[in-house]
C-alpha cells in the first residue's frame, strides 16, 4: 500500500467491491443500496483524505483538513480562526 499514490486506489485494495444479490433482486432495495453504498464510499475517501465534514466560511466548500487545533480549507486556505 506504501507504493499506492493514488487513495482511490489504496481504498480499492483495501476494501474491494462486492455485489449483493439480495438487494439486486429486490428493485426497490437495489436502487437504495446502491445509493447508501455510493455515498459511504465517498465518505470513507473523503475521512482517507483528512477532511472533517466541515464547510469553509470563506468559500463554503468542505475540504476543511485538521492543521494543529484548528482547520484549514485545502480550497481556499482560510482557517478556522487560529494561525
Amino acid at each position: 500500500l506504501s507504493g499506492a499514490a493514488d487513495p482511490e486506489v489504496a481504498l480499492q485494495t483495501l476494501v474491494p467491491e462486492t455485489s449483493n444479490d439480495k438487494a439486486s433482486a429486490d428493485p426497490v432495495l437495489s436502487g437504495a443500496s446502491s445509493l447508501s453504498a455510493a455515498a459511504v464510499d465517498r465518505a470513507t475517501i473523503a475521512r482517507m483524505q483528512g477532511y472533517e465534514g466541515e464547510a469553509c466560511d470563506e468559500c463554503g466548500h468542505y475540504t476543511m483538513v485538521r492543521n494543529g487545533t484548528c482547520l484549514k480549507c485545502n480550497t481556499c486556505g482560510a482557517t478556522s480562526g487560529c494561525s
